[in-house]
């Protein structure tokens, strides 16, 4: 395969897991009071990570975080808020890419993308939404805004990454699966 054929392949592969990633951010599993939801769309997007490594996943996920903003119906107090919760915290999730060939990369890949994510959205609970802090946050009471970004980033992050890891556990498991969506594309 030419380097030429090599990037179209992985542009429109990484144009349908984006339009795959849309279409199942719109069916929520449970949304949180709070903000955020659990659903399934970051699974196309590993899955595009885990097949291309960091360097196609990073336009991915870029692009990715920008559609999730306005088709799926994002929410922002400012033009910050839009970047740190949407633009940066899904373009990092290419962190994921790092695993894409390595054992055990569906695993810890994911956990590398779902930190990154993390990072960026506890960033923005503690210099922009802090305003909206409630008394009390799982029976402990609030004081401190970063330490419940903290603690609301972590529960909705580890929420979706156990569900993402699900499901990619159960893509690694089948070998007929494992061998078709998860096995890293030879790149030029």
């Amino acid at each position: 395969m030419t380097q030429r054929s090599t990037k179209i392949r992985a542009l429109t592969e990484g144009a349908v897991m984006i339009a795959a990633a849309t279409v199942l951010g719109y069916f929520r599993i449970f949304r949180f009071p709070s903000g955020g939801s659990i659903d399934l769309a970051l699974v196309p997007i590993l899955v595009y990570c885990l097949r291309w490594g960091p360097k196609y996943s990073l336009l991915c996920c870029f692009v990715n975080g920008v559609l999730q903003y306005f088709l799926g119906g994002g929410i922002a107090i400012s033009w910050q808020s839009m970047l740190l919760d949407y633009v940066a915290a899904y373009t990092l999730v290419f962190l994921c890419g790092f695993g894409a060939g390595k054992k055990f990369g569906w695993l810890w890949g994911t956990v590398l993308g779902s930190f990154g994510r993390w990072i960026c959205l506890t960033l923005s609970g503690g210099l922009l939404w802090y305003m909206y802090m409630p008394e009390t946050f799982l029976g402990i009471p609030m004081v401190n805004p970063w330490i419940y970004s903290v603690l609301l980033n972590g529960v909705l992050v580890a929420a979706v990454m156990a569900v993402d890891l699900v499901v990619l556990g159960i893509l690694q498991s089948v070998p007929a699966l494992r061998s078709q969506i998860l096995e890293k594309q030879v790149t030029a």
